[in-house]
């Protein structure tokens, strides 16, 4: 076989392996009716709450199980209590961005979840370990860092931006994280066309992620991974 040949037979070989690379690479799920598989899916519990909640299937999109009364209702009476999570089964490596289209019915609170690791409970529901929150909600973009202390859930602001986002409007958050030339790693989030980022080298090489809807009645569109 002569050299040319040779890599023509090269080239067919890379291109017939393209597409399963893309296809390892991307995940692009749509939340309307029929669209989307729990299957693909984990409920995860909040470590801080009792309770363990899924998702509601709406016209295109679900949101988080809230009782049938108005947002400014649901966030003044029941803000603690309509917390529901799930991330994908699958981890996700970094370097990859991850996006969500989402809302909020009053002030509050849609998210993107980064989790290093799931935990059980006592009873053996999945639950969060150490993760991130990337939220949305009427002041802007809040990023929170959960962990434990003394055996105990707490959680720290570790970056912020001050933007006015308005409630009922649709909206596509962004979240990348990926490790700097220099070795530093680093979470970059993207929303209505303002970036904020922050160095943290606790940020895993690879995690779970999906969404939480709290403190509000949330709508989640769509989820995506490339």
């Amino acid at each position: 076989m002569n050299n040319n040949m040779k890599m023509v037979l090269i080239g067919l070989l890379a291109a017939a392996y393209m597409p399963l690379a893309d296809a390892a690479a991307k995940t692009e799920i749509s939340f309307k009716p029929g669209a989307w598989s729990s299957n693909d899916w984990v409920l995860v519990k909040s470590p801080r709450l009792d309770y363990f909640h899924g998702f509601v299937q709406r016209e295109d999109w679900i949101e988080n199980e809230c009782p049938p009364v108005s947002g400014e209702e649901i966030h003044k009476m029941h803000f603690n209590d309509v917390y529901s999570a799930m991330v994908l089964k699958d981890r996700v490596e970094a370097g990859q961005t991850v996006s969500s289209s989402m809302s909020f019915d009053w002030r509050m609170a849609p998210l993107i979840v980064i989790a290093e690791k799931l935990d059980k409970s006592e009873t053996g529901v999945p639950t969060f370990g150490d993760h991130w929150e990337i939220v949305l909600f009427v002041e802007g973009l809040n990023v929170w860092r959960h962990s434990t202390k003394d055996g105990k859930p707490f959680a720290y602001r570790v970056a912020y931006l001050k933007v006015p986002l308005d409630k009922g409007t649709r909206y596509n958050l962004e979240v990348k994280v990926a490790k700097q030339r220099n070795g530093m790693k680093e979470m970059t989030v993207r929303c209505g066309g303002y970036e904020i980022g922050y160095v943290d080298n606790d940020l895993p090489d690879s995690f779970y992620t999906g969404i939480i809807g709290c403190e509000g009645r949330n709508r989640f569109y769509d989820f995506k991974v490339k």
